[in-house]
């Protein structure tokens, strides 16, 4: 697979620092704003202890502080621990697929292997170390000329699938029997490639 793709916009790395700097100003607000208005109740009680005074103040502060600080830190913790459980289940689960199917290769969206299935590996003869950062034209036979290749590209960037009969070479340099491919486009929520995956059919 040729590198023909543009490259995805990069994240936006201040949108995790502009979310802490937000919590911690929301908190710090709150301590303030909430310790003023328990002063100021204080001062309309009558006069007691000094101890008596200030077990009362750090009662009050708790209780009130309480909601605040499971709204914005406990109930989002809890949230993120099961999304991060959800999604490695997700990847585990994703994992067994992707080796008990048929020779598989995944490439990121500029068209760079980041992962091959062993099937895949021993029916080419490479370690996944080999193959890992590369183009897949690596694989190339020769016996395909440019316009297949465009072709397959148009129709991916245009319908997100292609499919195809199509040759490879192995390591050793022999050329594979032709064989069914089918690549499919991944996409993120934003409708963005952000992998392919080929599925070889041998």
């Amino acid at each position: 697979m040729p590198n023909r793709l543009p490259a995805l916009k990069p994240p936006r790395s201040g949108r995790k620092y502009q979310s802490v700097k937000r919590l911690l100003v929301i908190l710090i607000g709150s301590v303030f704003f909430i310790e003023a208005f328990v002063m100021n109740i204080m001062q309309w009680l009558p006069p007691t202890h000094k101890t008596i005074s200030a077990l009362l103040d750090a009662a009050v502060l708790s209780l009130l502080l309480i909601p605040i600080f499971y709204y914005f830190i406990f109930r989002p913790l809890v949230q993120n621990i099961a999304e991060r459980k959800q999604i490695e289940d997700d990847l585990r689960i994703a994992a067994v697929a992707f080796e008990i199917k048929d020779p598989a290769l995944i490439t990121d969206a500029g068209a760079n292997i980041i992962r091959a299935n062993k099937k895949f590996l021993a029916k080419l003869g490479y370690s996944l170390e080999e193959i890992v950062g590369k183009n897949p034209r690596m694989f190339k036979s020769g016996m395909h000329d440019r316009k297949f290749y465009e072709e397959m590209w148009k129709r991916l960037l245009t319908a997100g699938t292609w499919s195809g009969e199509i040759r490879i070479r192995t390591k050793e340099g022999r050329i594979l029997h032709p064989f069914w491919l089918t690549i499919t486009a991944i996409k993120n929520e934003q409708q963005e490639t952000t992998h392919y995956i080929g599925i070889y059919n041998f």
